[in-house]
């Protein structure tokens, strides 16, 4: 059975296209793109086959399913284009979910001026208008890294702003905390715009007004090209937006993959074991 993986890579922040090829369970999964500007199609026929784009190069790869990782996002902007399209009910579950914007700001010093023992710190903002900017910082323990958090429609805000200016504002509230001459420059910083990235177009997901956590089991089901015939389901889905108990979490994430991947291997291989066998083994 030969799998195609739909991904966002956090390596390269871009769509990753993966092959997991038959008879290889022990080995690693085979990057065929890391950096892919967008795909064409997913055509759900008795073999799936998807055409993708890179750098103005098109080919097209078969396998016999494709499990969709990208973010909520990146379905509700319709960068994927499917044929058959998505069902109706589909499309429905993916408007009607909530996707936010929580971005981060890295800051990486050469010594720790804060307590090195607390999990995070937070700070209060003086206006209301900046709520939500640089409300928590996260300690990394085992370095003298801070992670500030910006949220809401502060994360959207910052996204228009330079690093320098996002940057001078998180050490202007640390200096505030901890006083100017105990706060030194950062030897390296990084900031996050989860929401202008084509291939993320937020952070994670969540019930909005309209929504239920039904909504995440929806989103995980299954789709099939021909409902209404015997044919299996060739398309899957998985992120922490299909993980109902642990949405918005890596964790829920990595779940929801090992919950597509023993479905899919059912399916496709059968279930080595029966629930008469498990019953009978546990009395």
């Amino acid at each position: 059975m030969r799998l195609l993986v739909h991904c966002l890579s956090p390596r390269t922040i871009s769509c990753s296209l993966v092959f997991v090829e038959p008879n290889t369970y022990l080995s690693m999964p085979t990057v065929v793109y890391n950096s892919i500007d967008w795909f064409c199609m997913c055509s759900l026929g008795g073999a799936v086959t998807t055409v993708s784009t890179t750098s103005g190069k098109s080919e097209t790869f078969e396998a016999d399913v494709i499990l969709v990782t990208v973010p909520l996002g990146v379905l509700k902007e319709s960068t994927l284009q499917f044929d058959p399209p998505l069902p109706e009910w589909k499309n429905v579950v993916i408007q009607r979910m909530g996707f936010g914007n929580l971005n981060k700001v890295v800051l990486c010093f050469d010594r720790c001026f804060w307590n090195p023992k607390v999990n995070l710190f937070g700070h209060v903002a003086s206006t209301t208008a900046s709520r939500g900017e640089l409300f928590l910082f996260w300690n990394l323990y085992k370095a003298p890294v801070l992670i500030a958090l910006l949220a809401g429609d502060a994360a959207t805000r910052s996204e228009t702003f330079q690093d320098h200016v996002i940057i001078e504002r998180a050490l202007r509230v640390l200096k505030g905390m901890y006083g100017s001459s105990n706060v030194p420059q950062p030897r390296e910083t990084l900031v996050t715009r989860w929401k202008t990235d084509e291939w993320a177009r937020g952070s994670y997901s969540y019930v909005a007004t309209g929504s239920s956590g039904g909504d995440y089991d929806m989103m995980a089901k299954p789709v099939s090209c021909d409902p209404g015939s015997s044919i299996p389901p060739r398309l899957f889905f998985a992120g922490e937006h299909t993980m109902r108990n642990y949405p918005a979490t890596v964790h829920g994430a990595f779940l929801s993959g090992l919950r597509e991947a023993a479905r899919i291997a059912d399916q496709f291989i059968g279930a080595p074991y029966s629930a008469s066998e498990l019953s009978g083994k546990s009395a």
